[in-house]
């Protein structure tokens, strides 16, 4: 199975524009995550972005960039559109602003790629905070590994058992979505092709359309949890970690 590795890189984010360009540890953040991908793929990874900022910047180190629409509102359909243009039998899309992200967790996504034809990642969740947090999305799962439901509320609820209780993480399983998915192409074009959905339009999550409309995602587990920088303040942490995760 031929598989690229694509890494969306929008430039204008809402809460920290060309924060994929920011510096950590003397390397722009989108480096950092392409030398991670490459230690999976090789050279079988590309940045796909709507600047020139960015394609310059990844030129510059030696990766690969392509130029993609402007209006997209997902990376999903970022990818759509460079599937359009390099046909790989599947893609895996890579978040442009985790610069610590692990290799391993990029080759789970591969494994689960030879079984199902469109796969993401979760991680248990242990703390009360992230439980009740509306920025962490949760997701429940059939036994075998299919997702019945992703949320920003608390999915299941305990009814029977106060939130503040431990036992709530010791008698539910509780498990937090992380943003990287795997697609079969035929899968991808057929996603980037539907209408949105009222679940999604409440959630203000993509995948909740895939669901929506009958398609079936794959969960694989990992105990990485994901650093993404959102906002300022993420950066300055970023900073700090940096020097001994970098």
């Amino acid at each position: 199975m031929r598989i690229l590795a694509v890494i969306p890189a929008r430039y204008h984010s809402q809460r920290l524009p060309g924060k994929v360009l920011l510096p950590l540890r003397h390397k722009p953040i989108i480096q950092h995550v392409y030398e991670r991908a490459r230690q999976v793929f090789g050279d079988e990874c590309i940045v796909a972005t709507d600047d020139m900022r960015v394609v310059r910047v990844v030129e510059d180190f030696g990766g690969r960039a392509i130029m993609t629409r402007s209006t997209h509102t997902s990376g999903t359909e970022r990818i759509g559109e460079v599937a359009e243009k390099l046909i790989y039998d599947a893609y895996v899309n890579i978040q442009a602003d985790e610069p610590f992200i692990e290799p391993d967790q990029i080759r789970l996504i591969v494994e689960l790629l030879r079984k199902y034809n469109l796969v993401s990642l979760m991680t248990r969740i242990h703390r009360l905070e992230e439980l009740l947090s509306p920025s962490v999305v949760k997701v429940v799962t059939a036994k075998d590994g299919r997702a019945l439901y992703f949320s920003r509320s608390l999915i299941p609820h305990p009814r029977d058992l106060p939130l503040t209780s431990t036992e709530v993480f010791a008698r539910h399983g509780y498990f937090r979505h992380i943003g990287l998915y795997g697609y079969y192409r035929s899968v991808l074009m057929e996603i980037c092709g539907l209408s949105t959905a009222p679940p999604e339009e409440a959630e203000q999550l993509e995948q909740l359309r895939w669901l929506y409309h009958g398609y079936s995602v794959w969960l694989g587990e990992t105990s990485y949890r994901g650093i993404g920088i959102d906002t300022p303040e993420d950066y300055e942490a970023a900073e700090q970690l940096a020097q001994t995760l970098l």
